[in-house]
Order: structure tokens, then C-alpha cells, then sequence
């Protein structure tokens, strides 16, 4: 497909995720459409606390009608490098810091359901978050409408729970990806 031909670009809808459709010409002649939603990169964090609890959102999410545990993640703004958007999203979603002595550890980024989006995701690891002062301000766009709150569960019961509560593919790579970086740290 990369020698395909891009005949027309039409955005169906506007805004930070935009769903577009594409007039591809195939090298044999054959003329397509290919559907995809463009969005801005993102950002997935992973906070550890001192006790070695994993801190995660239980959220509500209207697509699946269900309750999940997540790591804290959100869309880095215009101008943000994904270190400061995911320190954002942390102490918005869940009230935590990065301790004073810790940093972020890069786990990389990857493609997020490539067939469908181009959604770029920054992971990190915080091995050790604190608890502010105050109270987060939240994100405006979804917990003033849908559920969130956060919980801690040491990091084997966050893996334990995989495939119950925890349903994001992102969230178990995430954690799967934490879990090997603190194991070789140890090591």
C-alpha cells in the first residue's frame, strides 16, 4: 500500500480526533477508501508510590459500557513534550507528583491500533510518586461527565487483574513494560 496513489482527503469530523477518509488508487488500478481516526500523540504513565503500589483511574467508559482500570494517559498539548504532558495528565487524574528525587523513565513510544489510527503513545514509568497537597483539577472534558476515581494496588494484583477489570491493551503493555523495567532495575 505504500505505493498507493492518495487521490482525496476528506475530514468527516473535526476536532483533536478527527476521523478522515481517503481515496487510495492501488498500483493495480483498483480505487479505495481508507478510514482512520488522526490524533494527536499521547501520553501513558505508570506511577509507582514508595510502598510499591501502582496508582490507576477506575473509569467509566461510555464506548464499552464498563467499568476499567487504567494508567493515567491523555493527549499532549501544542507546544508540551510528552514528559510534561504526562506529568500533566498524573497530577490532573490522580493527584499525584513525581518525588523531588525520582524521573520518568522512557519506556518508548508506540502505535496504538495501527489499522485504524495513528495514534503515536509516550510510555513512562514513575518509579515513585507522592500524594500533593491539594486537590487535582481534573480534566474538564471527561470527569466532569463520566465516573473516575483513583485507586492503588500493588503492581503483581494490577497484573493479576488483567483480563477482569483491566481491559486496555495500552494499560497491560504499559504495566507489562513497567514491571520488566523495575525487575531489571533490581537486578
Amino acid at each position: 500500500m505504500q505505493n498507493a496513489e492518495l487521490l482525496e482527503t476528506e475530514v468527516i469530523t473535526e476536532g483533536p480526533k478527527r476521523f478522515v477518509r481517503e481515496k487510495l488508487r492501488m498500483p493495480d488500478g483498483k480505487e479505495i477508501d481508507w478510514y482512520y481516526i488522526d490524533t494527536p500523540d499521547s501520553v501513558m504513565i505508570v506511577p509507582i508510590t514508595a510502598d510499591g503500589d501502582v496508582v490507576l483511574i477506575r473509569q467509566y467508559r461510555h464506548n464499552l459500557k464498563k467499568y476499567t482500570l487504567e494508567i493515567p494517559a491523555g493527549t499532549v498539548m501544542r507546544g508540551e513534550s510528552p514528559k510534561d504532558a504526562a506529568l500533566r495528565e498524573l497530577w490532573e487524574e490522580t493527584g499525584f507528583k513525581l518525588a523531588s528525587q525520582s524521573a520518568l523513565i522512557d519506556l518508548g513510544d508506540y502505535f496504538v491500533l495501527p489499522s485504524e489510527t495513528n495514534r503515536n503513545a509516550h510510555l513512562f514509568l514513575a518509579p515513585s510518586v507522592l500524594l500533593g497537597t491539594t486537590a487535582p483539577p481534573g480534566d474538564t472534558q471527561i470527569e466532569k461527565y463520566f465516573d473516575m476515581s483513583v485507586c492503588s494496588l500493588p503492581l503483581t494484583e494490577a497484573l493479576a487483574r488483567i483480563g477482569q477489570e483491566i481491559h486496555g491493551i495500552e494499560t497491560v503493555a504499559a504495566l507489562l513494560m513497567a514491571a520488566n523495567a523495575m525487575k531489571a532495575d533490581n537486578a
